[in-house]
């Protein structure tokens, strides 16, 4: 299982009989993402952030996952002293915070777990669950994004698994350096463009039909984005 990304201070899986008091306001800005420096991404974003974010791929227990890039040594360099990011595209768990899902594996099947972070815990919250423990109205709504969630992010792990496959992504360690320190990346794995020209035209041909193909590149070119570090500072 995935652990949350680091804006959870205190995250907790969410059970209606434990939780049915609970109260959860959702902060007005994005201060939270201070000191964070990655995010896990979806498929259906993956497109978009590559175009503003470095976008790369770890290995956790075995699973394949794409993770962007926002800062170095504890500095969001996306976000500005307000606490709202400088640039368009917010990631997906982002937005859903302090809500998420985790997705949990075991016997053959696959689970997706709604986590919520208690320390955005307040009397001035919304609630959760009804007098009669019924999920309340506000909650509902949050489940049906946190369900879409859930399915955007199988949807990238199948996408990263059939990209490593097709040799369409390499593993290496590298050093970035910035205004705000050195990062150091160790056994990710980024685009590879090259493996494309060995590919039998079929293939190149069912990557592009379904979408794929302009992924790969822009994952490809998105370490460029580094250099974004400097620039929006």
């Amino acid at each position: 299982m995935l652990a949350p990304f680091k804006a959870f201070k205190s995250p907790i899986i969410l059970e209606e009989e434990l939780h049915r008091d609970l109260r959860i306001l959702k902060p007005e800005d994005y201060h939270f993402m201070q000191e964070v420096e990655v995010v896990p991404l979806t498929f259906s974003e993956l497109l978009s952030c590559s175009m503003y974010y470095p976008v790369m791929f770890g290995i956790f227990e075995g699973e394949l996952f794409p993770f962007a890039v926002l800062g170095v040594n504890r500095k969001n360099v996306y976000l500005d002293e307000e606490g709202f990011f400088k640039v368009e595209v917010i990631p997906k768990v982002v937005l859903s915070y302090p809500f998420g899902v985790l997705r949990k594996k075991g016997d053959g099947l696959i689970e997706w777990i709604v986590i919520v972070d208690e320390a955005c815990q307040s009397e001035k919250g919304e609630v959760l669950f009804e007098g009669d423990r019924t999920e309340s109205s506000y909650f509902k709504v949050i489940k049906t994004e946190l369900s879409e969630l859930a399915l955007d992010f199988q949807k990238v792990y199948e996408f990263s698994q059939e990209l490593y496959n097709l040799g369409c992504l390499k593993l290496m360690d590298f050093e970035v350096t910035t205004k705000w320190g050195k990062a150091y990346f160790k056994n990710v794995l980024i685009g590879n463009i090259e493996v494309l020209s060995k590919l039998q035209p079929e293939k190149l041909y069912y990557l592009n039909a379904i979408g794929y193909l302009p992924i790969i590149y822009s994952l490809y070119f998105s370490v460029r984005n580094f250099k974004l570090f400097d620039l929006i500072s």
